[in-house]
C-alpha cells in the first residue's frame, strides 16, 4: 500500500521500518493480558486469509471503521496492476 500511495507513508512517515502485525489485547488488566499470551503461545503461527483492509481512525476514546478495502482481483483492477 506504501508503495502505490507513497505520498501517504505510514504514521506519517515518522518510523523507517512499519512492522505489520496484530493487536490482540491493549489497555485491559494483567489477567486478561495474561490469558490472551497464554492462549497464543499454543496457537502460533496464527494462519489466516485477509481478504480486506480496514482503516481505523481513534478519537481519543474508541476506535472506530472508516473504510474497508478489499484485496485480491478487486483491488488489483482499481489499481491498474
Amino acid at each position: 500500500m506504501a508503495e502505490r500511495w507513497p505520498e501517504n507513508p505510514p504514521f506519517g512517515g515518522a518510523f523507517d521500518d512499519i512492522v505489520p502485525h496484530l493487536t490482540v489485547a491493549q489497555g485491559q488488566d494483567e489477567s486478561v493480558m495474561a490469558r490472551a499470551e497464554a492462549s497464543l503461545l499454543t496457537s502460533l503461527p496464527v494462519v489466516a486469509r485477509v481478504s480486506t483492509v480496514d482503516l481505523l481512525v481513534h478519537d481519543g476514546r474508541r476506535w472506530e471503521r472508516r473504510a474497508s478495502f478489499p484485496l485480491g482481483q478487486a483491488l488489483r483492477g482499481h489499481l491498474g496492476r
